[in-house]
């Protein structure tokens, strides 16, 4: 299916019976929280998932409806992915690099910046799933959001001590936080701004007290 020329899907054909899915990209913002809640055990997490994209009407036929899922959440691409010409090593650890609800400011900041979108003024069905990656898979590398998305993926290997010192600071104050923390929000947003001003004041006096020495 293509993004450019095709109709988006709002509905799925399973077992030859279509079925209205809740398409918007609100949906998948929770579907993708709740995949990723460490509270729920799998069972949980699946019937969360199934009820929300399916609006609680969730097909008979389980295994091909969370497939479908899988497929729409994929925005269309193939649920197993492509096999490694078979190769039996295990696959490698995918770092997380944002969180839907611990980068909601920056997402949000980020999507009014580049695009005009203000995501607190559109409507779940305003915006389809799929279009909402698309532009959020583009976002520029400028913005705080891709900036903070870099610090933690990034490799420290193989650099000079003063950019590995760096990147571990940023990959400290930027760290995912683990979902069981009960800690308010904006209380870790403000302490985390805190600190960035706080190491930001810190460099800024290294360097002038090395310009005077």
């Amino acid at each position: 299916m293509n993004i450019l020329i095709d109709r988006l899907p709002e509905s799925v054909s399973i077992d030859g019976r279509e079925y209205p899915v809740n398409w918007g990209y609100r949906a998948f913002l929770l579907i993708e929280i709740c995949l990723f809640d460490k509270r729920l055990n799998d069972e949980q997490k699946v019937l969360n998932c199934l009820n929300i994209f399916y609006n609680r009407d969730i097909p008979q036929n389980l295994p091909a409806a969370i497939e479908r899922l899988q497929w729409f959440y994929r925005c269309g691409g193939e649920c197993g992915g492509k096999k490694s010409g078979g190769s039996s090593r295990a696959p490698r650890k995918v770092i997380r690099c944002y969180d839907f609800e611990q980068d909601a400011p920056y997402i949000y900041s980020a999507f009014l910046t580049q695009y005009g979108i203000d995501l607190q003024e559109t409507k779940n069905y305003d915006l389809h799933w799929w279009k909402f990656s698309a532009l959020f898979e583009s976002l520029g590398e400028d913005l705080k959001l891709s900036k903070i998305m870099y610090y933690r993926t990034a490799k420290t290997s193989g650099l000079d001590k003063e950019r590995r010192r760096f990147l571990n600071e940023m990959k400290k104050l930027y760290a995912l936080e683990d979902p069981e923390d009960n800690t308010d929000a904006k209380m870790k947003l403000a302490r985390r701004n805190a600190q960035m001003k706080e190491y930001v004041r810190g460099r800024m006096q290294e360097v002038d007290n090395a310009k005077k020495g």
